[in-house]
């Protein structure tokens, strides 16, 4: 919650997208909170699993109006939006949005989306956000928790001045990076920080899907030396304590648990007699 000019802002998180669905229909929302007029923001951006791109569309195509062809059908569409690649190079891709999970589920599992009655169909693929960097809209910290979690509640950080006070976004303090103190507001693309937090999250995602192909793979190239015992990788065996080790951790943690269970049904035994 933040206070500007005497009114009252609220920023709510959903849990589920049950949640999330529900306060997206307006028609839900009450005419009147706690007998006051109120206003709804909705996001610009949605989670990208509520996403799916439209493939060879043509770029001279006005997407606003292919959107309010395809709602024709699918009612829950909220937006469309053209996709770019670096340089602000235009493809013949339409990123759309809907408000529901479910009927997004059903056109990925058809594999197309229909325009028009005669089936006029267009191939489609699930949306996959690119590299984001997660900015908390208190304390301006990146990619460490979001403003629900945030330990700084009672030290915001304005978001374009970088100076410590209330969140307000008519803020007219001169413009100042709450990271790198350049001229620029936090979350600007071009932040060194931000850029190198990006890089540095882009590293560790690349390397965590080559870990997990490298245990599963671990008999690809090498099935002879496996089978017949002929010496092993230090790869592989590293691999196998750490298995070992997670294995032996996760027993203890077991019995840890039935030995607590044990103690709390003798202290009840005991009570009862």
């Amino acid at each position: 919650m933040s206070t500007l000019n005497n009114e009252k802002h609220y920023l709510l998180y959903c849990n589920t997208p049950t949640q999330f669905e529900a306060l997206l229909n307006k028609s839900k929302w009450p005419e009147k909170i706690c007998n006051c007029e109120y206003s709804i923001d909705f996001p610009r951006r949605f989670p990208s699993s509520y996403s799916l791109v439209v493939l060879d569309i043509p770029t001279q195509w006005n997407v606003q109006n292919f959107c309010d062809e395809l709602k024709v059908r699918y009612k829950t569409i909220i937006k469309g939006e053209r996709l770019f690649v670096k340089g602000g190079r235009v493809i013949p891709r339409i990123r759309i949005d809907f408000s529901s999970n479910k009927e997004l589920g059903e056109i990925l599992k058809s594999k197309r989306i229909l325009l028009d009655d005669d089936n006029t169909a267009y191939t489609i693929e699930p949306y996959v956000s690119p590299t984001r960097i997660l900015r908390c809209y208190i304390c301006q910290q990146y990619d460490d928790h979001v403003a629900a979690h945030c330990p700084n509640k009672d030290k915001p950080i304005c978001f374009k001045c970088g100076q410590q006070h209330n969140y307000n976004p008519k803020c007219q303090n001169e413009t100042c990076c709450a990271h790198c103190k350049g001229n620029h507001m936090a979350g600007n693309p071009n932040c060194p920080l931000k850029i190198e937090t990006r890089e540095n999250k882009k590293m560790k995602i690349k390397i965590a899907p080559s870990m997990t192909s490298t245990h599963a793979n671990i008999w690809t190239g090498n099935t002879a030396r496996h089978l017949f015992g002929q010496g092993g990788t230090t790869e592989s065996v590293s691999i196998d304590k750490a298995i070992d080790s997670n294995s032996n951790n996760l027993m203890k943690k077991f019995n840890s648990i039935e030995e607590n269970i044990q103690t709390i049904l003798k202290q009840q035994t005991d009570l009862g007699k």
